[in-house]
C-alpha cells in the first residue's frame, strides 16, 4: 500500500480533531502530502425573500471566511507539520463532493472521523464513502477501549469470487505495509460461519468444521503473505458470524486499527442488509481502514 497523498475531512463538531491528528501522524510516517477540507452549508433560500442576491452571496462569503479562519487556526494549534493545503467547501453532500473530487485528483487515502450511531434506514456520509469511493477510507475512532498496540486484518477466506479473493490480497498487503511503518504486529482474522440451528441439531460438528477450515485457509493465507513471516499466534480462525467475531477478536488482540474490505451494496438492499464492514462499525471502537475491490 503506497500513500503519497491523503485527503482529510475536518469536522468542526469533533473537539479533539482526531482525523487531523491521525492524518498528520500518517503523513510523517509515509512522507505524504495532506489536503484538508472542511465543509459548511446553510440553507439560505429563506433569506432570498428578504435580501437581494448580492447580500445573500455576501453572507455566504462571510460564513466561508469564518470557517476557513477556524480551519487555519486549528491547523496551527495542532502544530501539523506536513506538506499541506486546505480549503473550505460550501457543500451539503460531503460524499458526493469527495466522489467528484476523486475523479479529478488522485488520493491514496481518505481520513475522516467515524460516526457510528445512525439508524438502520439512514445512510450517512461514512456509509456512502465505503460503498462508492474508489479510494481506501480510514475512519478514525472517536472513542477507544484502551491503549492499543496491534493491527488486525479481517479476511473472507471462504469466498470463491475472484474479485473478493483479490480484495483479500489487497487487505493483506495494506496491513503488512502499515505494520512495517508503525512497528505494530499484524493479526489475521478469518471467521467460519456455522449455523447455530444445525449445530444445535447435531448436524454440524463445530470442531471438525474449524479443523477443515484451518487445513484450507492456512496454506492460502501463507501464500498471500509471501515472504512475510507470521507466527501461528497471529492467525485467528474462529467460528461465528464475522460481525461478532471481528469486534471480539479486535478487543482480544488490542487492535488499534482494523483493516476490512467492503464490496459496496447499493439501494434498498444495502439499507436493509448493509455488509460486513458496515455491520461491525457500530461495535468496533478502533480506527478502521476500509478498502474496496
Amino acid at each position: 500500500m503506497k500513500i503519497d497523498s491523503i485527503l482529510v475531512i475536518a469536522d468542526k463538531q469533533n473537539a479533539e480533531q482526531k482525523a487531523l491528528l491521525h492524518s498528520a501522524s500518517m503523513a510523517a510516517k509515509f512522507g505524504a502530502s495532506l489536503h484538508i477540507v472542511a465543509f459548511i452549508y446553510e440553507d439560505l433560500a429563506s433569506l432570498a425573500k428578504e435580501l437581494d442576491s448580492t447580500q445573500v452571496d455576501d453572507i455566504k462569503a462571510k460564513l466561508l471566511l469564518a470557517h476557513q479562519q477556524w480551519l487555519n487556526h486549528k491547523i496551527t494549534e495542532l502544530k501539523i507539520d506536513a506538506n499541506l493545503t486546505s480549503e473550505v467547501v460550501w457543500e451539503k453532500d460531503i460524499s458526493r463532493w469527495v466522489k467528484q473530487q476523486s475523479k479529478t485528483t488522485h488520493y491514496d487515502l481518505i481520513v475522516k472521523t467515524g460516526h457510528r450511531s445512525e439508524g438502520a434506514f439512514y445512510v450517512p456520509t461514512d456509509w456512502h464513502l465505503m460503498r462508492n469511493g474508489v479510494t481506501p477510507v480510514m475512519l478514525v475512532a472517536e472513542k477507544k477501549w484502551r491503549k492499543k498496540r496491534a493491527i488486525m486484518v479481517a479476511l473472507d477466506m471462504a469466498t470463491q469470487v475472484k474479485s473478493k479473493q483479490a480484495l483479500n490480497q489487497k487487505l493483506v498487503d495494506a496491513a503488512a505495509t502499515l505494520g512495517t511503518i508503525t512497528g505494530m504486529p499484524v493479526h489475521y482474522c478469518c471467521s467460519v460461519a456455522i449455523s447455530p440451528v444445525l449445530k444445535d441439531l447435531g448436524l454440524i460438528d463445530k470442531n471438525k468444521t474449524l479443523k477443515r477450515a484451518k487445513e484450507l485457509y492456512m496454506p492460502a493465507l501463507q501464500k498471500m503473505l509471501g515472504e512475510n513471516a507470521v507466527s501461528t499466534e497471529q492467525i485467528h480462525i474462529k467460528a461465528g458470524d464475522a460481525s461478532t467475531v471481528i469486534p471480539s477478536l479486535a478487543s482480544k488482540v488490542q487492535a488499534e486499527l482494523v483493516v476490512i474490505g467492503s464490496v459496496g451494496r447499493k439501494g434498498v438492499r444495502a439499507k436493509l442488509m448493509g455488509n460486513t464492514a458496515e455491520s461491525v462499525l457500530a461495535l468496533l471502537k478502533t480506527d478502521v481502514l476500509i478498502i474496496q475491490p
